[in-house]
């Protein structure tokens, strides 16, 4: 049998925390022993953080920035980001909120994914012959 997961992205609580950031990783170390995904949001935010792994992040809506050093990298939908683990950043975003899909490796490596939660997903349908 199949293990394939489908997750309703409209159905994952995305409302930003206190520091203005969410993230919901979807495929955790419950389910891959070496990839991690998820998807996140920002908003109001300007967060210090250290990778400890490899990251991609692709924004799907709004807009968010990414600091490293004295460089900045605005991204819009459709932008795509590789963070190398040991990089330094600040994620940053203003009043619109920014959704973006996350993908870590190791799964370990991130705080999000190294966890086991599990969330709901989606029966498959039979297929068509």
């Amino acid at each position: 049998m199949s293990k394939v997961k489908l997750f309703r992205g409209l159905k994952l609580d995305l409302k930003p925390g206190e520091r203005g950031i969410k993230t919901v990783p979807v495929v955790n170390a419950g389910l891959s022993k070496t990839f991690g995904a998820g998807i996140g949001t920002l908003q109001n935010c300007d967060l210090a953080w250290t990778v400890t792994y490899d990251e991609v992040l692709y924004v799907m809506s709004g807009t968010c920035a990414i600091k490293v050093g004295d460089k900045r990298y605005r991204m819009e939908p459709g932008d795509l980001i590789w963070l190398p683990k040991d990089t330094s950043l600040v994620y940053e975003a203003g009043p619109e909120l920014c959704t973006f899909f996350y993908a870590v490796a190791p799964v370990t490596g991130s705080p999000s994914t190294s966890k086991t939660d599990a969330y709901p997903t989606v029966e498959p349908e039979k297929a068509l012959v």
